[in-house]
C-alpha cells in the first residue's frame, strides 16, 4: 500500500492520535511506524492480540509503560565490554522494573482463558531481572550519587574522608577560635577553594601566617590561604576523593558486566515491553470510540454495520450501513453535493486500512474487512501548480497511475469521477473507466453526478446504485447512504421550493430529453416507494418500543414483587434467629445450672450433659458462620459505598481500595496493589476495617513467632515492598514486648522515607517516630516507639 493514498483516506491523522496513547517514547515512535499489513495471518494475528488486550484493561488497566528507554545503545556498548553510565544503569534498573511489573500483573490472568491467551502468552516471554534491578538499585541512588554501602571498601573510602574533613575543620577552628590569629583575619570562617579547605587572612598578614595561597578577593584585601598545618590533611583527603572515584568506577565496572551476563534479556524484555506498549494504546483508542473487531475474509467482501467515519465528532457523524463484494463489484455513489458521498468513501477505505493495521473499527459487530494487497484513492481536488495541471488534468494523471497498477486484490475510491471536464465528454470517460474495471473485477466505489452512470449501473451485471439521501422538503442532506437507490440531483426541485420564477421552471424542464426525464421520474417514483417503507418500518419500530415499554413496567412489577419477597424472608430470617437465639440463651442457662449441680455434688448423666453442650456449641458455630456469609453475599448500593473505602474482589478474592464513588450503572475505580481497574459494586463486598483489624490482633496474638528484631533494612525496596516487610517487623516487635525499633531506609530522594511514615501514621501499634539523630544515621534511618502492648 502507497503512502499517498493512505493520506488521501487520513490514515495518517489517525496514527497521530493513536500515538498519543502510547505511554513511552520508543511506543509512540513505533506507532508512528505502524503500517497496514497485506498478510492475512498477520492480520488475524494482530486483531487477536488487540481483542485479548481490549479484556485485559476491562480486567485489570492499562499497566503503565511511561519510563521505558530504547536500550539499543546500550546493549551495543555491553557486546564490547564497556562500562555503563550511572543514567545508563538506571535506565536498565527502570526498565527492568516496568517488565517485572507487567510479568506480575499477568501472573492472576486465567490460561484458559481465550480472551487473555494472546496477551499472557507475548507477557510470559518476559524474564524478570530481580538480581539486576535490586543491585542497581541498591547501589545507586541517583544519576550523580552512588550508595555509600555499594561496596565495603567505597563505604570505608568515605568515612575517612569525613573523619579527615572532620580533622581538618577541628584544626582550622583552633585557629579561628585563637587570639593569636584572629586579629589577621578578615572573617572568622572556614571555605574552600580548589576542594581544599582554607581560612581567609587579611593581605598584610600573609607573611605571618604560613601556608599556600589559593586564591584572591576581588578587592585584593583578602587571601585564602591553606595552613602549612593542615596541607599533608588536605593532600590525604585528596587522595581519598581519587581512592573513591576509582573504587566507583570498579562498582560500575562491576555492574555493567553483570548485565552484560543478560544483555539478550535486557533487549528482549524492552522489545516485549514497547510492543505491549503499542498492543495497549491499540486497544485504549479503540475502547475511546467504542470500536469492534471486524471479520476478516478473503471473499473480497465489505460489509460494514453502523459505521462511522473516526475523525468526525461522536456528536454530528452519521453512521452508515454499506457492503460490496457479494452480489456487485462496483459501486456507483450519486447524490448532491455536501450529501456526504467523499465521507462515504473516505469511511471505506479508512475502516479498511485500520483494520489491516491491527485496529479495532468504529462499527458494529458483525461487520467485515476484506483482505486487499493495495488501496488506491482519487479523493479531494488535485490542482497541481508547480506542475501547470488543471484539476482535470490532475485526476486523470491520478486515475491512470490507479489503472496501470490496479489488480483483482485491489480496493479502487474514485471522488466525482469524470468532473472538471466537458459533462458528456466527463461521462463518456467515466462509464470506460467504470466498465475497465469491471472488466478487470478490481472492487471499486465512485461517486459522480452523471446520470448516465445512474443508468449503466442500473442495467449492467456486477454493478450497483447508492445514494446519499436528500430531504426535500428541509433542503438539506441527511448523510445516510441508500444502496440499490440512485440518486437524484433534485436541482429543479430545489429551484421551485427556493422561489425560482415557474416560467424559467418549465423552460428547464422542457430542454431536458424525455430519456433522461422518464428515468428522473423511474427515481422519483423509487423514491417515494422508499420513503413509505420507511415510515412503515418506522411505525414498526415505535409498535416495538411501546412493547419494549410494557416489558419494562412488567419487570418493574415483578422486581417490586420480588423486593417485597425478599423483605418477607428477611424479616422470617431475623424471627428465626431471634428464636434460636433466644433458645441458646436458655440453653446456656441449663448449662449454668448443671455447673451449679456438679459444684453441690450432685450426679449429672455425663453422656446426656456431652451431647447437650455440643449440640449448643455447633449451633453457636452455625449461627456465626451464616451470619458471615449472609454479611458478605448482602448485594451493594451505591449509597453503601463511596471513595476511600476497602472491598474484597469476589472473583480474585482480593482486597482493593474504592478510588471513586459509583457512577449511575454502579461502576466503580478500584486499586489492587499497583493495578487500577473499574469493576461493578456487585462484584465487591465492604471490609469493615475495625473488624479486620480487631481480627488480626486475635489472630496475631495467637500466630505471631518467630524471634523479633529491632532493627529492619528496607534500602532498594518499592514501598509496596516496604509496607509488606514492616508489617511483620513491627507486630512481631510489639507482640514481644519491645518498646522502640529502628527502620533504616537511606537517604536518597526521600521519596521511600516519606511513604514509611506515611504507612507509620495509621499502624495501630505505633506510639510515635522521629528521624535518627547524629550517630543513629540521621534522615536515613526512622527510630519507632511502640505502644505498651499490657495497657
Amino acid at each position: 500500500m502507497e503512502e499517498k493514498y493512505l493520506k488521501k483516506i487520513e490514515y495518517d491523522k489517525i496514527i497521530k492520535i493513536l500515538a498519543d496513547y502510547a505511554d513511552s517514547a520508543p511506543g509512540k515512535s513505533s506507532v508512528e511506524r505502524i503500517f497496514p499489513s497485506t498478510e492475512y495471518d498477520t492480520i488475524i494475528s494482530d486483531l487477536n492480540t488487540l481483542k485479548s488486550a481490549m479484556y485485559f484493561i476491562k480486567v485489570k488497566g492499562k499497566p503503565d509503560f511511561e519510563g521505558l528507554t530504547d536500550v539499543s545503545g546500550i546493549i551495543k556498548r555491553l557486546s564490547l565490554q564497556g562500562v555503563l553510565s550511572t543514567k545508563e544503569l538506571l535506565i536498565i534498573r527502570d526498565n527492568s522494573c516496568i517488565a517485572r511489573r507487567v510479568s506480575e500483573t499477568s501472573q492472576t490472568l486465567n490460561p484458559n482463558n481465550a480472551d487473555e491467551y494472546d496477551i499472557k502468552k507475548i507477557i510470559e516471554h518476559i524474564v524478570p531481572l530481580y538480581d539486576i534491578e535490586s543491585e542497581i538499585r541498591r547501589c545507586i541512588l541517583s544519576e550523580e550519587d552512588i550508595a555509600d554501602d555499594a561496596s565495603k571498601e567505597l563505604l570505608r573510602i568515605r568515612n575517612s574522608i569525613l573523619k579527615n574533613q572532620e580533622a581538618i575543620k577541628d584544626k582550622l577552628l583552633s585557629f579561628t577560635g585563637s587570639d593569636k590569629y584572629r586579629k589577621y583575619m578578615q572573617d572568622n570562617i572556614i571555605t574552600m577553594r580548589q576542594d581544599r579547605y582554607v581560612i581567609p587572612i587579611k593581605s598584610e598578614y600573609r607573611n605571618v601566617v604560613k601556608g599556600v595561597i589559593h586564591d584572591t578577593s576581588q578587592t585584593g584585601s583578602t587571601l585564602f590561604i591553606e595552613p602549612m598545618e593542615i596541607v599533608n590533611m588536605n593532600n590525604k583527603i585528596r587522595e581519598l576523593i581519587n581512592d573513591e572515584k576509582k573504587e566507583i568506577e570498579r562498582i560500575l565496572r562491576k555492574l555493567s558486566e553483570q548485565c552484560a551476563i543478560y544483555k539478550d534479556e535486557i533487549l528482549s524484555n524492552f522489545n516485549i515491553c514497547c510492543n505491549l506498549d503499542v498492543m495497549f494504546a491499540k486497544a485504549a483508542y479503540a475502547m475511546s470510540y467504542s470500536g469492534t473487531i471486524p471479520g476478516i475474509n478473503k471473499n473480497r467482501e465489505i460489509r460494514l454495520l453502523n459505521a462511522k467515519h473516526p475523525l468526525i465528532p461522536e456528536d454530528i457523524v452519521v453512521p452508515i450501513d454499506f457492503k460490496i463484494g457479494k452480489n456487485f463489484r462496483i459501486l456507483v455513489i450519486t447524490g448532491p453535493n455536501t450529501g456526504g458521498k467523499t465521507v462515504t468513501l473516505k469511511t471505506v477505505g479508512l475502516l479498511t486500512a485500520m483494520a489491516h493495521a491491527g485496529l479495532a473499527i468504529p462499527a458494529d459487530e458483525g461487520s467485515e474487512i476484506c483482505v486487499f494487497n493495495s488501496i488506491y484513492a482519487d479523493i479531494g481536488d488535485e490542482q497541481s501548480i508547480e506542475q501547470n495541471l488543471s484539476t482535470f488534468s490532475s485526476h486523470m494523471t491520478n486515475i491512470i497511475n490507479i489503472l496501470k497498477n490496479a489488480d483483482d486484490l485491489s480496493l479502487v475510491l474514485l471522488d466525482e469521477l469524470g468532473a472538471g471536464t466537458d459533462p458528456v465528454e466527463g461521462s463518456a470517460l467515466a462509464s470506460a473507466i467504470i466498465e475497465t474495471l469491471r472488466n478487470r473485477n478490481i472492487t471499486t466505489v465512485a461517486t459522480t453526478h452523471y446520470t448516465e452512470l445512474k443508468t449503466y449501473a442500473s442495467v449492467t451485471e456486477n454493478v450497483e446504485n447508492a445514494s446519499c439521501e436528500f430531504d426535500v422538503k428541509t433542503l438539506k442532506p441527511t448523510f445516510r447512504l441508500l444502496i440499490g437507490i440512485p440518486g437524484k440531483s433534485n436541482a429543479i426541485y430545489i429551484s421551485r421550493r427556493l422561489g425560482l420564477d415557474e416560467e424559467i421552471i418549465k423552460m428547464a424542464k422542457s430542454s431536458i430529453d424525455n430519456k433522461s426525464s422518464d428515468y428522473e421520474n423511474v427515481i422519483l417514483s423509487l423514491e417515494k416507494s422508499r420513503q413509505r417503507m420507511e415510515k412503515d418500518r418506522i411505525k414498526a419500530t415505535e409498535y416495538k418500543k411501546e412493547i419494549e415499554e410494557i416489558k419494562k413496567q412488567l419487570e418493574k412489577e415483578r422486581d417490586g414483587i420480588d423486593k417485597e419477597r425478599d423483605k418477607i424472608l428477611e424479616k422470617a430470617k431475623k424471627d428465626a434467629k431471634k428464636l434460636i437465639e433466644k433458645a441458646l440463651d436458655k440453653a446456656q442457662h441449663l448449662i449454668n445450672e448443671i455447673d451449679e449441680l456438679k459444684k453441690s455434688n450432685i450426679t449429672v448423666n455425663a453422656k446426656t450433659e456431652a451431647d447437650f453442650r455440643t449440640t449448643v456449641r455447633k449451633t453457636k458455630e452455625i449461627l456465626e458462620i451464616k451470619d458471615a456469609d449472609q454479611e458478605n453475599d448482602k448485594d451493594i448500593t451505591t449509597d453503601d459505598i463511596k471513595s476511600g473505602d476497602t472491598v474484597m474482589l469476589r472473583n480474585l478474592k482480593q482486597r482493593a481500595d474504592v478510588l471513586s464513588n459509583p457512577d449511575k450503572d454502579g461502576n466503580i475505580i478500584v486499586q489492587a496493589g499497583i493495578i487500577k481497574m473499574t469493576v461493578n459494586i456487585k462484584d465487591v463486598y465492604k471490609i469493615d476495617e475495625q473488624k479486620e483489624i480487631n481480627k488480626n490482633l486475635k489472630m496475631n496474638v495467637i500466630k505471631t513467632s518467630g524471634p523479633a528484631k529491632m532493627e529492619l533494612d528496607i534500602r532498594g525496596n518499592t514501598i509496596f515492598e516496604a509496607e509488606s516487610k514492616l508489617d511483620k517487623f513491627i507486630e512481631q516487635g510489639y507482640f514481644a514486648g519491645l518498646h522502640e525499633l529502628s527502620v533504616i531506609h537511606g537517604k536518597g530522594t526521600g521519596a521511600l522515607r516519606k511513604g514509611v511514615h506515611d504507612y507509620l501514621k495509621s499502624n495501630p501499634y505505633i506510639s510515635s517516630f522521629r528521624l535518627g539523630v547524629y550517630g543513629e544515621g540521621e534522615s536515613g534511618i526512622t527510630v519507632i516507639f511502640l505502644k505498651d502492648k499490657n495497657k
